[in-house]
């Protein structure tokens, strides 16, 4: 994980990782070359394990969904203090997302800020949450009639949602959008690949303007191209129109 809006100077050239195994950590390096060697830097040791692996770093914060809860976690990463949110109708029954279901909640971060992708309770429906990162209270709240076990996985970027048709097959389709701000469908055709044909997590980075994938133990990342299509929830005046191959 990188930070798209780090606290600090220093924070630019870190990541972080954690591991399936050790659900109760959360492990930092100092840049790409300790990274590269998985030599951390630093261990955080989390009162609450985490579940799945579609957390986030924001602006000098961990978010994570607590493991068999509906508890969302705030992490301070300088003094390790914690607010948190409880998502509506979540428990340790609620159904697991995508075709892989990996996660039960998918953190998403864009230049508008903090998005929560989950299950509609009692629905094969998707919700989409904005949260406002500062009180850790939902700003908006989206029930969306898209079945989401359906597709592969989900990510948003500049307030669009979208849907990969795919995570196990090479080469597979983008073939749903929908603007979260304007609330419509929008017409797409994408193309997208797993290399590795399996795709366990995927993200979109606001600094770097790519998306981020874990597939089959091997970190990817997907350039993002725009255009310009009139409006913007957040005055840039452009969207995402082409994901071109991993790299």
């Amino acid at each position: 994980m990188r930070d798209p809006n780090p606290a600090t100077p220093k924070d630019e050239q870190k990541y972080w990782v954690t591991t399936e195994d050790k659900p109760n950590v959360l492990y930092e390096f100092d840049n790409k070359t300790m990274y590269r060697r998985d030599a951390f830097t630093k261990k955080y040791y989390l009162d609450h394990p985490f579940d799945g692996n579609a957390h986030v770093i924001f602006n000098g914060y961990f978010f994570y969904n607590v493991k068999d809860t509906r508890r969302i976690i705030k992490y301070h990463l300088q003094n390790e203090s914690t607010i948190s949110l409880d998502l509506p109708g979540i428990t340790n029954q609620t159904t697991k997302l995508y075709s892989g279901q990996n996660n039960t909640v998918d953190f998403n971060v864009d230049d508008n800020g903090l998005w929560l992708i989950f299950a509609v309770p009692n629905s094969n429906n998707t919700a989409v949450m904005k949260v406002n990162t500062e009180t850790m209270k939902a700003q908006y709240v989206w029930n969306i009639s898209l079945e989401h076990q359906k597709v592969g996985e989900m990510f948003i970027v500049c307030g669009v949602l979208y849907a990969v048709d795919s995570v196990t097959e090479r080469n597979t389709k983008i073939r749903f959008a929908y603007d979260l701000y304007k609330n419509n469908l929008l017409d797409v055709n994408l193309a997208f690949t797993n290399p590795f044909r399996k795709t366990t997590m995927l993200g979109y980075n606001p600094r770097s303007q790519d998306l981020y994938s874990w597939d089959k133990g091997n970190q990817l990342t997907y350039p993002v191209r725009y255009h310009d299509i009139g409006y913007n929830a957040t005055n840039k005046d452009e969207k995402s129109e082409l994901l071109e191959g991993a790299r």
